[in-house]
């Protein structure tokens, strides 16, 4: 008795709580509603021009990116190349591999379907304490 009793009582406060955030809701619509309603032909305008213009960028942004080369998967010759490449973009997904590994070539497919920039380099182009080409480690 006393489970149903609180089981009751929470379901009413839960709708008390979600019929006063629908109203809310409401609101806060009829406003924005009521705002758009009241808008001139010229703050139309400038509304316009101002998603125009977001486009325009966004545009923009795309052409630069593939003219950086994302949207491609390749292979980077020399370890100069790597590095190059590295800076010229915030984000950069890089596979390293070994001709030697039949592994090293199960992600070609896979990275070769995205649309980001990929790029990949064999494990000996990089020389160094973690990339050592005379090691045989991963």
């Amino acid at each position: 008795m006393e489970a149903d009793a609180s089981v009751e009582m929470f379901s009413k406060v839960l709708e008390s709580q979600l019929l006063q955030t629908t109203k809310l809701v409401e609101e806060h619509l009829d406003s924005e509603i009521q705002k758009l309603d009241q808008m001139d032909e010229d703050e139309l305008e400038r509304l316009k021009e101002k998603r125009l213009e977001a486009l325009k960028k966004a545009q923009q942004q795309k052409q630069e990116w593939l003219s950086k080369g994302h949207g491609e998967y390749r292979e980077i010759p020399s370890e100069r190349d790597f590095f190059q490449e590295v800076k010229e973009s915030k984000k950069v997904v890089c596979h390293f591999y070994r001709d030697s590994t039949f592994s090293g070539n199960l992600m070609d497919p896979p990275f070769q379907s995205q649309k980001k920039n990929f790029t990949k380099l064999e494990k000996k182009t990089i020389r160094g304490k973690k990339y050592d080409s005379d090691s045989d480690d991963d």
